[in-house]
């Protein structure tokens, strides 16, 4: 088991309420956005 500081558990708290109000949709663009971008860099 890990045993996280105060500082951490409210930054990991932070960042779970950031993802829950993101779109799946918007997360769905982003990875396609990125995916094209990776084949663009390997040329």
């Amino acid at each position: 088991m890990v045993i996280l500081s105060d500082d951490e558990v409210a930054l990991i708290r932070s960042l779970l309420t950031a993802l829950r109000g993101i779109k799946v949709r918007d997360i769905d663009k982003a990875m396609v956005i990125l995916a094209k971008a990776d084949k663009r860099s390997q040329r």
